[in-house]
């Protein structure tokens, strides 16, 4: 029996994680849960939205022709696709967008868990080690603020990626052997979720720091310059159209203040009180390690004297950046003192992401090496402690007493009223329009549908808009110049055509896609969302350095 253990051994460990994956997921089968709360509506209506805009342009669904009151919205530009892109994946299956997006993150907190198992196996050899950080991470509480409080779903699936970077960092390091993983994490990162990319890449760095003498290594040199141009090349389809459109114009995300202020990110800071334990005010936000967590890490001095040499490096690293990053947390780090571009984290407790990474790898080592004969039956009892305590926390989350959450596809999505401070299905606060669109909302609530005349006369005749596609016949006046305004946000990718001859187009003053025509002219006008040159070309050189890097692993392996 206990060779067929053995023998088995990894697929009874997945049996396990899909197992607690499913536990802690509970709650998503009640369809009395709001998902809509916080972030859960906006997120679900870009996958909508992605989706109807990817009937009307399969390759540059960047802008959603149907949002902004019609004139269109770009989530597309500025956040990572990955997790509407699943959404919409599954919901091609299940034919329901609320079912869709519980699927992807029950599978999201599996990978989690599922990849913490290779990064910890790898690390330790041991698989009991690895089994525990794996349900560790799985039932961390603060998994319930991300997954069921705020939806927070990029950030929520940005679990999943960070025991791949160091995975594959670890490998680099140490064996030179399946380095990839640092690609494949880094890559799902930067899809994923911005913010997270950017506090994975800082911890990222700072391991790189302290196995700097590995460098020496001409085969380290080589695998970590491979990693980086598949990081860069298979992700520029994203990345350069977000550089491109923040030169284009000024959008209101990049504002200053717009997001968060230095002051504000402070104040956001949490009591030392509440990583300990959890006020009853209603807010359902649950921030506290868990005393099994607390007690597991007060073996750290005695479990690192009796740490293989070969760990102790890594072993402190770990140790050391899940304090910090619980301290960082707190309103006791000094955010205000900061930069002011830093306070673009809102909430300082988005580090107890990292918290849970590193603080999982280190009390699961901890439990492994000051437990004699580390067995599956101390994993067994360790984990149903925390997926017990996890659980305990599912009185406050928010059912409603009879099903009253509405299909989206029924929402009355993205229409701004023009009310200085409001919250929209489906565009959020606006934060991604340009700037003049943006303080011009009651302007762009109150505005016809069709081609506006800034300047000079002019006669249009045979108006037409359908989607990203519009056409008009235009006659102007004798007037030097005569300036329309067409009924698009400004977002660059679209091509403006007079009788078949593309036209420069700019932003207006209000924030919308214009164009000029000359005086006592006429023309045919037609507009369809293309895509620009950069467009284009980041995505042939993304759909070619994806192929290169599923090669490279294949060879790898």
């Amino acid at each position: 029996m206990k060779e067929k253990i053995l023998k088995n051994r990894n697929l009874i460990d997945f049996v396990v994680i899909i197992f607690v994956a499913v536990l802690i997921g509970l709650p998503l089968l009640s369809s009395k849960l709001d998902v809509y709360y916080d972030d859960g509506i906006q997120h679900i209506a870009r996958a909508y939205g992605t989706a109807e805009a990817i009937k009307e342009n399969f390759l540059f669904p960047n802008v959603i022709s149907s949002f902004t009151n019609s004139y269109g919205y770009s989530w597309n530009l500025f956040y990572g696709p990955l997790t509407t892109y699943g959404i919409i994946a599954i919901r091609f299956i299940v034919r329901n967008y609320i079912v869709a997006y519980k699927i992807f993150v029950l599978i999201s907190m599996f990978l989690s868990g599922f990849f913490m198992y290779k990064f910890m196996k790898n690390l330790t050899r041991n698989s009991e080690v690895a089994l525990l950080s794996s349900i560790l991470y799985m039932s961390f509480p603060y998994h319930l603020t991300d997954l069921y409080t705020r939806n927070a779903v990029g950030e929520f699936t940005s679990f999943m990626f960070i025991p791949l970077v160091f995975l594959g960092l670890y490998n680099l390091f140490n064996t030179s052997d399946k380095n990839y993983y640092l690609a494949v994490g880094a890559i799902g990162l930067i899809l994923t979720h911005n913010l997270s990319t950017a506090i994975v890449a800082i911890f990222g760095f700072i391991y790189l720091l302290i196995n700097i003498d590995r460098l020496k290594d001409s085969k380290v040199r080589k695998g970590l310059l491979i990693n980086i141009c598949f990081i860069v090349l298979v992700t520029s389809f994203y990345w350069v159209p977000l550089i491109e459109t923040k030169l284009a114009a000024d959008y209101q995300v990049y504002e200053s203040g717009m997001m968060s202020t230095s002051e504000k990110t402070a104040g956001h800071g949490l009591n030392f009180t509440q990583l300990f334990v959890t006020s009853n005010d209603g807010s359902a936000f649950v921030f506290e390690l868990g005393p099994h967590i607390l007690i597991m890490l007060a073996f750290s001095v005695m479990a690192f004297n009796s740490l293989k040499p070969e760990l102790k490096k890594t072993y402190i690293f770990l140790l050391i950046c899940g304090l910090v990053t619980l301290w960082m947390s707190t309103k006791y780090f000094p955010w205000k003192y900061l930069p002011e571009q830093l306070s673009i984290i809102q909430f300082p407790w988005r580090l107890l992401m990292m918290s849970a990474f590193f603080l999982s790898t280190v009390c699961a080592m901890n439990m492994g090496t000051i437990i004699k004969k580390f067995s599956i039956k101390d994993v067994i009892v360790l984990s149903i402690i925390s997926t017990l305590y996890i659980l305990a926390f599912y009185n406050i989350l928010t059912f409603y007493s009879e099903e009253k959450l509405e299909n989206i596809e029924n929402i009355n999505m993205g229409n701004v009223t023009g009310r200085e401070y409001e919250t929209v299905a489906g565009i959020a606060k606006a934060e991604y329009l340009p700037v003049n669109a943006y303080k011009n909302r009651f302007y762009v609530a109150s505005r016809e549908k069709g081609i506006y005349v800034l300047s000079g006369k002019a006669i249009i005749e045979n108006e037409s808009k359908d989607g990203y596609k519009y056409v008009a016949d235009l006659e102007t006046g004798d007037a030097e110049y005569t300036v329309f305004e067409l009924p698009y946000i400004y977002y660059p990718g679209y091509e403006v055509r007079l009788d078949g001859m593309i036209t420069e187009s700019f932003e207006t003053e209000n924030g919308f896609l214009g164009i000029a025509m000359g005086k006592d002219d006429s023309a045919k006008l037609e507009v369809d969302y293309t895509g620009t040159t950069a467009m284009k070309a980041s995505m042939f050189i993304s759909i070619i350095s994806f192929i290169g890097l599923a090669i490279y692993i294949f060879k790898r392996r």
